[in-house]
């Protein structure tokens, strides 16, 4: 069986004719060998290494190969690689009115719409036909269309829209009544201020 790679490797130099030992680690990164002065008898244990490397500024990974140097950790994020993007979710198909929706729908279209009007009856309109039968509201418009009747509208809307028609009517008409009178009396009043100036202070007593 093969013995495991060291996770810090040792080396010893020597520096001014004494040999010294030192502690290794490589960056996964960029390959820097980083090295700690290792000046125990026995060896420096593996967690005071990593205490020491720690303290120099190296992101120490949980396996060899994932330690980073100060300067590469320092660096910005490296971008990760995208997800494989998942398979659409195909949408439901919305719910389609049955032969016997559509028979209901063309029977309350005929007998609360006014053709020759083109206008539903009282109050009656897309939505209040939709409700009672309990159906889409789309489901009824859709139908209307398709049978050639006129647009959403009805008796009792065109008759709030008739008289407030005709209450602004009635109210440019007063206004203009009103304008008038007045017009006309300070027409008057302008021509008798201008006889009395014209005339003078004749017959005005010393």
């Amino acid at each position: 069986m093969k013995a495991s790679t060291p996770r810090f490797q040792s080396v010893s130099e020597m520096e001014a004719g004494v040999y010294r030992r030192f502690k290794l680690v490589e960056c996964g990164q960029c390959g820097f060998i980083g090295r700690v002065n290792d000046a125990t008898t026995g060896g420096m244990p593996p967690e005071l290494t990593q205490k020491k490397f720690q303290q120099m500024g190296w992101v120490i990974g949980q396996k060899a190969g994932r330690d980073e140097c100060p300067k590469c950790a320092a660096s910005p994020a490296k971008p990760r690689p995208k997800p494989a993007p998942e398979e659409p979710v195909m949408a439901e198909q919305p719910r389609q009115p049955t032969l016997d929706d559509r028979r209901r729908i063309r029977e309350a279209l005929f007998a609360h719409y006014d053709e020759e009007a083109g206008r539903y009856t009282k109050a009656h309109s897309d939505r209040s036909v939709a409700a009672s039968l309990k159906v889409p509201f789309a489901w009824v418009s859709q139908l209307r269309e398709a049978l050639g009747f006129g647009p959403d509208r009805n008796e009792a809307a065109d008759a709030w829209q008739g008289e407030i028609k005709a209450i602004r009517e009635a109210i440019k008409t007063a206004q203009d009544e009103v304008l008038a009178d007045a017009a006309g009396r300070f027409d008057a009043l302008d021509k008798r201020l201008a006889a009395l100036e014209r005339s003078g202070s004749k017959g005005i007593a010393a």
